[in-house]
């Protein structure tokens, strides 16, 4: 197992994985999330203060998750994905602690991720690691969570 910084050449792996995961486990509403960070990963998350990271095993992308700037004392968790077939084994904790690592560095005071009540596993992980739920909002049939991580 390998957690890095992204690179370019990461490109059609980054957006395979997290277009796949999106397709297969929340084709509820298509409108709910949209993909134009992952069009241009450089782009979306380059600049102080924002990051992505990749999980790789044997040369293959299998985890992802993004840092971007919210505020000046505050970050955003974006695109927390592992491929099913890597899930529990690890890949999800190491790419948090990257990005936790990454924001304490850059002296953000507070780390924030939004998630549905689909993504059961990575809300599970965030709470592991230290991060408490500060809202749940219902939205057209499901609810969005908000958690945050004081750093």
């Amino acid at each position: 197992m390998k957690v890095r910084e992204y690179k370019s050449e990461d490109s059609v792996g980054v957006r395979n994985l997290i277009l796949s995961i999106l397709e297969k486990e929340y084709p509820f509403d298509r409108s709910a999330y949209q993909d134009t960070d992952i069009n241009d990963i450089s782009g979306t998350y380059s600049g102080k203060g924002n990051a992505f990271f990749v999980a790789e095993k044997d040369n293959k992308i299998v985890g992802t998750v993004g840092v971007k700037k919210e505020t000046e004392k505050s970050a955003l968790l974006r695109r927390l994905f592992v491929d099913e077939n890597y899930r529990r084994r690890g890949f999800g904790t190491e790419l948090l602690k990257n990005a936790i690592k990454f924001c304490g560095i850059n002296k953000y005071e507070e780390i924030l991720f939004r998630a549905t009540d689909r993504m059961k596993q990575a809300m599970y992980l965030c709470k592991k690691m230290g991060f408490e739920e500060l809202e749940s909002i219902e939205m057209g049939g499901f609810h969005v969570h908000k958690f945050a991580l004081k750093l």
